[in-house]
């Protein structure tokens, strides 16, 4: 008889703890939309380029522009009919000048002295033809009175020393009265701002002028030349060493006027030639000597 199977027995497989990965969340269902941040990207950080700041160049203009018109001015104010080129340049000049020391001193230029020199020369190229200026048109008047009536002055030759020529030193004496003397020159050195020093060596004299006639002259019509081994010898000013402008006032009859003049002339020994008109329209008194 045939043995019976075995009961069935059910199979049951051995049992193993389940472990979740080590990086593995769970959904947290709790949380709204709003909260979910999306993971975060890293980029390679970008190289910043930074450009070199610019300085802008120096604005040297108006300053230059005044120390190049200002001795322009001065130039045409040792002449009296020029002289108002020489104030228009004075009244370019010194605006220049002002608003490049502006700029200097906001450091918006660079050249400080170039500014004060321009303004310094620019002052004195007004001053000087302001006096041009007033030169011209005394002697402009004066001629329109010599015109309608009797002349005040009337130039003759010097007849104390023959001529109109005397030596440095002496006087000369007109024919009316008028009497001009040149004292013998002496050496001068001019100041650092001086103007009209364009050659080696510098003299200075006196001038006096004695007003021997029976009516008053004025002195701003008294002007002065000289000359050095035949070549034009530039007169000198210089305040800094009492050298301003010519002459002014009035000189009454029986009194006298006496004022300094320089010049410049050549290093080697030659005659000079200073020429004094007391009366612009008039003769001169003509003075010469070994120098």
């Amino acid at each position: 008889m045939p043995q019976p199977y075995p009961a069935q027995q059910r199979y049951h497989p051995p049992r193993q703890h389940y472990q979740p990965p080590q990086h593995y969340h769970p959904p947290q269902h709790h949380r709204s939309p709003q909260h979910h941040h999306p993971p975060q990207q890293h980029y390679p950080p970008q190289q910043l380029h930074y450009r070199p700041r610019y300085a802008p160049p120096p604005k040297n203009g108006p300053g230059l522009a005044a120390a190049i018109i200002a001795p322009i001015g001065i130039l045409f104010g040792l002449v009296p009919l020029t002289g108002f080129i020489a104030v228009i340049c004075g009244l370019v000049a010194v605006p220049l000048a002002l608003v490049g020391w502006s700029r200097y001193r906001y450091r918006r230029a660079s050249n400080g002295r170039t500014t004060v020199f321009g303004l310094i020369v620019g002052i004195g190229a007004l001053a000087l033809g302001a006096w041009g200026v007033t030169v011209v048109f005394g002697a402009t008047n004066q001629l329109f009175d010599s015109l309608s009536g009797p002349a005040p002055i009337i130039g003759a030759s010097a007849n104390q020393v023959g001529g109109s020529t005397a030596r440095l030193g002496q006087a000369a004496t007109f024919d009316d009265g008028m009497k001009v003397l040149v004292a013998t020159p002496v050496t001068f050195k001019p100041s650092s701002y001086a103007a009209g020093h364009i050659r080696d060596r510098a003299i200075k004299v006196d001038i006096t002028v004695t007003n021997g006639t029976d009516k008053p002259i004025d002195a701003a019509l008294i002007t002065v030349n000289g000359r050095h081994g035949g070549q034009q010898a530039t007169q000198i000013f210089d305040d800094q060493r009492g050298l301003g402008m010519q002459p002014a006032g009035t000189v009454l009859p029986g009194k006298s006027i006496t004022f300094p003049a320089a010049f410049s002339i050549g290093q080697n020994p030659a005659e000079v030639q200073i020429e004094v008109r007391p009366v612009i329209m008039g003769d001169p008194a003509i003075f010469t000597g070994t120098i």
